[in-house]
C-alpha cells in the first residue's frame, strides 16, 4: 500500500519540498532548511500541512458525558467555543492517545486526535462507547470521522495575528473556537498548534484529495495575507524540532499505552483532573500512580558537548552504568545544542543532575533539564 497524499501534495512539490512518509502521509519534511524554518516560527510566522491529524466531531445530549467517561477532563465544565489538551487513557492509566477537544456547545464537539493507525485505533475505541452509550441512555450520538473529508494547517508564530486580521478573522487567543469562511470556504479556527509558539490551526471542510481545491485556496489566501510579516512554509522536521524544544510529547515516543500521565509528568493539570468524579478509565491507577509514587519520570536532555541525542541511544550515570534510552532528539538552533526527551529513573530526573550520552563510541557529558528547553521569557507563548 502506497504513502497517503493530502489534498496538498502538489503544492508542496511545487514549491520545491522535500517530501517524506510521515505516518504513512506523503508530505513536506522541509523547504528551506529546517533550522531556517525552526527560527522563523520561533521569531516571526510560519505555515505547515498538518492534514495527517484525525479529526472527529461528536454530537449529541450525553456527548459531554462520554468524553468525561474517556478522559480526566471535566468536560461540561468548558466554556463553549473554547478548546483544550487532555488524554484517553488505558484501564492501567496509560496513554491510548491524546487529543485536542473542542467544544462548539454542550452538545457539539470537534476534536483532533493523533494520525495514521492512531487514528483508526482511537476511533474504532470511541465508536464502541458511542453504541453503549446510545443503548443505554436511550438518545442517539452523532460521531463522524472528518479525517478524509478535511484538510488542516498549523499558522505559529508571534506574528500570527497579521494573518487573522488581513483575512478579517477574529483573533484565536490560546484555546478559542472561532467558526469563519475564508474564499467562501467553511473553516474552523482554533488557537492551538504544537510548537510552544502562540498561532491557530485551521480546518478547511469539504477539502479531499479528489476535490483539493478549498483546501488549496484557504492556503495560497494565508500566504497572500502573510505576505506582510514574510510568512514562511514550514515541513514537519521543524514542526517536530518545534515540539521538543518546548518539551511537548509525541505519541508512540514520549506517551504510549505503557507509560502514565504521572511518569512523563504530562498533568495539564488545567485540563486534566486526576481526582475528579465520577469514574473515567484508568483513574483507579493514575490515582494508586499519584499516591505511591513513580519509579521512572520523564526528563529533558541537553548535551553539555556537541554531538545530537538520537532515538535509542543509551543514558548512562556518571559511573558509566545504564540508566535510560533517547526517545527522541535534536540540535537546536535555538538551545544551540543537542537536546531530546528519554526516561529516566526518578533519582535522576532533577534538573542540572549530569548523566552522559552514548554516541557510537563516545560517552558525550549531559545534563537533565526542566521544559521546557528554552527560556519562556524570551521564546514561545509565555514570552515577555
Amino acid at each position: 500500500m502506497g504513502l497517503i497524499k493530502t489534498p496538498m501534495w502538489k503544492v508542496h512539490e511545487d514549491a520545491g519540498a522535500k517530501m517524506t512518509d510521515f505516518a504513512g502521509y506523503y508530505l513536506p519534511v522541509s523547504y528551506t532548511g529546517i533550522d531556517l524554518e525552526i527560527m522563523a516560527t520561533r521569531e516571526n510566522v510560519s505555515i505547515v500541512e498538518v492534514t495527517d491529524m484525525g479529526r472527529y466531531s461528536l454530537k449529541g445530549k450525553y456527548a459531554s458525558k462520554l468524553l468525561e467517561l474517556l478522559t480526566p477532563r471535566l468536560i461540561a465544565k468548558m466554556n463553549d467555543m473554547k478548546c483544550g489538551y487532555t488524554y484517553y487513557l488505558n484501564e492501567n492509566g496509560g496513554y491510548r492517545d491524546d487529543t485536542i477537544i473542542g467544544k462548539k456547545s454542550e452538545t457539539d464537539f470537534f476534536n483532533v486526535c493523533n494520525a495514521g493507525d492512531q487514528t483508526i485505533k482511537v476511533l474504532a475505541w470511541i465508536g464502541q462507547f458511542v453504541k453503549i452509550f446510545e443503548e443505554f441512555t436511550g438518545e442517539p450520538l452523532e460521531f463522524k470521522d472528518w479525517t478524509e473529508e478535511t484538510t488542516m494547517f498549523a499558522v505559529q508564530g508571534p506574528n500570527y495575528k497579521v494573518i487573522l486580521d488581513n483575512l478579517g478573522v477574529p483573533d484565536t487567543g490560546r484555546w478559542e473556537m472561532v467558526e469563519a469562511e475564508v474564499e467562501g470556504c467553511k473553516c474552523l479556527f482554533t488557537g492551538t498548534g504544537y510548537t510552544g509558539e502562540n498561532g491557530f490551526e485551521v480546518v478547511i471542510f469539504d477539502s479531499d484529495l479528489q476535490d483539493p481545491s478549498k483546501g488549496i485556496k484557504v492556503w495560497n489566501a494565508i500566504l497572500e495575507a502573510g505576505k506582510d510579516v514574510s510568512i514562511v512554509l514550514c515541513g514537519l522536521g521543524a514542526r517536530d524540532a518545534l515540539r521538543i524544544e518546548a518539551g511537548l510529547p509525541l505519541y508512540g515516543e514520549d506517551i504510549h499505552e505503557e507509560v502514565n500521565p504521572i511518569e512523563t509528568g504530562y498533568d495539564f493539570s488545567i485540563f486534566c483532573k486526576h481526582d475528579k468524579e465520577p469514574f473515567y478509565f484508568g483513574k483507579e491507577a493514575i490515582l494508586k500512580a499519584k499516591n505511591e509514587g513513580v519509579k521512572i519520570k520523564h526528563v529533558g536532555i541537553k548535551l553539555l558537548e556537541k554531538g545530537i541525542p538520537r532515538a535509542g541511544y543509551e543514558i548512562l550515570n556518571m559511573a558509566g552504568e545504564k540508566i535510560g534510552s533517547i526517545v527522541n532528539g535534536i540540535r537546536s538552533p535555538v538551545i544551540g545544542a543537542g537536546i531530546g526527551m528519554a526516561f529516566v529513573p526518578i533519582e535522576y530526573a532533577e534538573h542540572g543532575k549530569e548523566v552522559l550520552v552514548q554516541i557510537r563510541k563516545n560517552q558525550v557529558k549531559a545534563m537533565v533539564h526542566k521544559l521546557p528547553f528554552y527560556d519562556s521569557k524570551v521564546w514561545g507563548w509565555k514570552r515577555e
